[in-house]
């Protein structure tokens, strides 16, 4: 093989192996998924739901752009704006079960602030301890 192959090669393997996710990054969505708010039943889905509407209006860099049944979305800011974006989403699990999932962004290639793995876990946290 020529040398102009294997530095082809070589430069193709280095950029899929940029697009693989890192242990650490893996580690962090598992620990989100492990803290992920479920309620279930009426009385404790409406506490939670409510209680996720105050969260985000108290933690999130933007106000509230939508609210519906089972989607709270934020504003979003301008290119390189590090404070962060919020939606929720209410999520069917069957059987009056549902999942209150929260994802957290911002535009700044940098990082937000606060970091955004950081306060996805504090929603969590805080939501999955209301009770109705």
């Amino acid at each position: 093989m020529s040398t102009y192959k294997l530095l082809v090669a070589a430069l193709v393997l280095t950029l899929l192996s940029a697009c693989a996710e890192s242990p650490e990054y893996l580690a962090k969505r598992a620990r989100l998924d492990d803290t992920t708010p479920v309620c279930v039943g009426e009385a404790d889905c409406n506490a939670k739901w409510l209680a996720a509407q105050h969260w985000i209006v108290n933690n999130a860099g933007f106000k509230i752009y939508k609210v519906t049944n089972d989607l709270i979305d934020t504003y979003y800011g301008s290119e390189w704006d590090e404070r962060l974006v919020f939606r929720v989403t209410k999520e069917p699990l069957g059987d009056g079960k549902y999942k209150i999932l929260a994802s957290a962004s911002c535009t700044n290639f940098f990082g937000c602030i606060p970091d955004r793995w950081k306060a996805t876990l504090a929603f969590n946290k805080s939501i999955d301890a209301v009770t109705p």
